[in-house]
């Protein structure tokens, strides 16, 4: 016969085994997340960022200035406003919001390889290093490189 208290103490083992559980998948996910890639790993090539400067200055350097550094009503892209911006940002979101939303009068209106050569120049002008491989070509793989303001 299961009294009350045999009740009690099979919920507690019962609860400290779910907590064990929890504890557990909450260290597997911390483990994941430090283990993702980040824009300190060299994600782009220089060549990339080079077309993409190109690009910029064809596309972007009217609202965001030559500098990046932005004008009366088109905000910096570099340092600080970049950091507050897209810090602990997918890269694939930062990606996806430039190709949606820019430029301004025509979003959407260049090619895939163009808002990546872009997004590559905007790395490089905020001082993240260049690899060996140009950014990833599939969005979804984007999404799991995180913008970090600080070198881990």
């Amino acid at each position: 016969m299961t009294t009350p208290g045999r009740l009690a103490s099979r919920a507690g083992a019962a609860s400290g085994s779910g907590r064990m559980i929890l504890l557990c998948a909450s260290l597997t996910c911390a483990a994941t997340a430090a283990q993702r890639p980040t824009v300190w790993d060299g994600i782009y090539t220089a060549e990339q960022a080079m077309r993409g400067r190109t690009g910029y200055m064809q596309a972007c350097a009217s609202c965001h200035a030559d500098d990046l550094r932005g004008t009366g009503t088109a905000p910096a892209l570099v340092e600080e406003s970049f950091a507050f911006q897209w810090g602990d940002m997918p890269v694939g979101e930062l990606l996806e919001r430039t190709r949606k939303l820019m430029p301004q009068d025509r979003p959407n209106s260049l090619s895939a390889q163009a808002y990546r050569d872009i997004v590559a120049f905007m790395l490089e002008a905020n001082k993240f290093p260049a690899g060996p491989k140009e950014l990833d070509g599939d969005p979804e793989a984007l999404r799991d490189v995180m913008i970090t303001t600080t070198k881990p």
